[in-house]
């Protein structure tokens, strides 16, 4: 019975990676992202994901800019396996969040559910980004 639980999350597990295989290898902070011509990272799969300029712009207003060489791109919408949620977290990530949603204070982590989600991918469809995660 051990063998195939062994097996069946092995197989998931491998299932998750290649979900996955869009994310960058390399994130860039948003102070990189706001000189380039076409801002953009390139993802373990070779793919290119480009930004839109006028998400940064957003991105720029609502955090300080002494902060911007903190933020990473893309902010990633975590969805576990085990949860119904998607979970966020960083302080500056979540500052960005929660003004979109105008919402006062977020703390450090959230779970988002559909209808708050929506909106965050409508508003910010380049900045942020799915990671499928298996615990």
């Amino acid at each position: 019975m051990t063998h195939n639980s062994d097996r069946s999350d092995r197989l998931l597990k491998k299932q998750i990676f290649n979900l996955n295989r869009h994310l960058p290898r390399q994130r860039k902070n948003l102070s990189e992202l706001l000189v380039e011509d076409k801002p953009h990272v390139i993802g373990a799969d070779g793919t290119r994901h480009r930004f839109k300029r006028n998400e940064l712009q957003i991105l720029s207003q609502i955090i300080p800019v002494k902060e911007h060489n903190r933020l990473k791109l893309p902010i990633y919408l975590e969805i576990e396996s085990q949860t119904s949620g998607t979970r966020v977290n960083g302080e500056l990530e979540l500052k960005i969040l929660c003004s979109v949603l105008g919402l006062e204070d977020c703390g450090n982590e959230m779970y988002i559910y559909r209808p708050d989600l929506r909106i965050i991918r409508r508003e910010l469809p380049t900045t942020t980004q799915y990671i499928f995660l298996v615990r």
